[in-house]
Parts: structure tokens; C-alpha cells; sequence
């Protein structure tokens, strides 16, 4: 008897898990690998950063669930951001959104939007949470080729 469901059973296999495996074989075979995967840090932090931790430990509020919608400070700070880097201005408590991690969106938002059967296009290469996240709202990826030939443009006739 099988315990997951079917859309589970199907997942396709996660990219960087991949890597890690090959990795893994290329380091017991002697090879030295550098690891340019998925930035994972390999540098403590500063330790303004480490003492600041330390100092909020002791503040009992850090010790609650956040509010749903994420700290209102972030929030503004995520705004104020886009507007100074990029002109962009958001609506702190309308448009920005906190999370844990961008799978964790992708994933979400997918969900949200589609239907069963409907096609996502996925630019190949991408982010490989694109096609796990089409695989879990039950939707359809059509590929559409990038490369080096055409600058990483995409030609949407060639979507497949």
C-alpha cells in the first residue's frame, strides 16, 4: 500500500538533489569540487550580526508567531527598497508579501492561479521549483528553450 498521493508519486525528481548526489560521487572519487549550487553560505556571518541575534534572543516578543501578513516595518522596508533600487512604488500592506523562501511562493502562487491541465511556460534552463510547482497545481509545462545562440532571448514559436 502506497501512502503518498499520485501527484507525489509522480513529482519529478528535484534538480539540485541532483547535483548534490553527483557532488557527492565526484568528492569520494578524489575530484575537488567547487561548490557554486544553491548559496548556501560558507562564512559566518559578521558578528554584528551574531551579537545583534544574541541581544534579541532575551526580547520575549521574538518568541510569538509573526503577524500573518508579516512585520509592517519589513513590509515598509521591502517597499521603500523597490522604490529607491528599482522606481517601482508598492503598496506595503496591499503588495508585498512575506515568506519563508521562494519556493514557497512559487509554489503557493501556482495553486492559487491554475486549473487542472492548464500550460505554464517554463524557460529551460530556469529555476527548477518552476516545473515541481506546475507538477503540484496539476498544470502542464511547455518548455521554451534558452541559449546562448540567441542571447537567452526567448522565441515563444519554439515552446514545446
Amino acid at each position: 500500500m502506497n501512502v503518498f498521493s499520485d501527484i507525489v508519486q509522480t513529482m519529478p525528481p528535484y534538480l539540485f538533489s541532483q547535483f548534490q548526489k553527483k557532488k557527492e560521487e565526484l568528492i569520494k572519487k578524489g575530484v575537488d569540487v567547487i561548490d557554486l549550487g544553491i548559496g548556501a553560505p560558507d562564512l559566518p556571518p559578521p558578528s554584528f550580526v551574531v551579537e545583534k541575534l544574541k541581544e534579541e534572543l532575551n526580547e520575549p516578543t521574538n518568541y510569538t508567531y509573526s503577524p500573518y501578513a508579516g512585520c509592517k516595518e519589513y513590509r515598509e522596508a521591502v517597499a521603500l527598497f523597490y522604490e529607491r533600487e528599482y522606481g517601482v512604488q508598492l503598496d506595503p500592506d496591499a503588495e508585498v508579501l512575506t515568506l519563508i523562501g521562494s519556493k514557497e511562493g512559487i509554489v503557493h502562487l501556482l495553486q492559487a492561479m491554475l486549473n487542472p491541465g492548464d500550460m505554464v511556460l517554463i524557460p529551460d534552463p530556469g529555476y527548477p521549483v518552476y516545473r515541481t510547482a506546475v507538477h503540484f497545481a496539476r498544470g502542464r509545462s511547455v518548455y521554451l528553450p534558452l541559449d546562448a545562440e540567441n542571447g537567452y532571448v526567448p522565441f515563444f514559436f519554439q515552446a514545446s
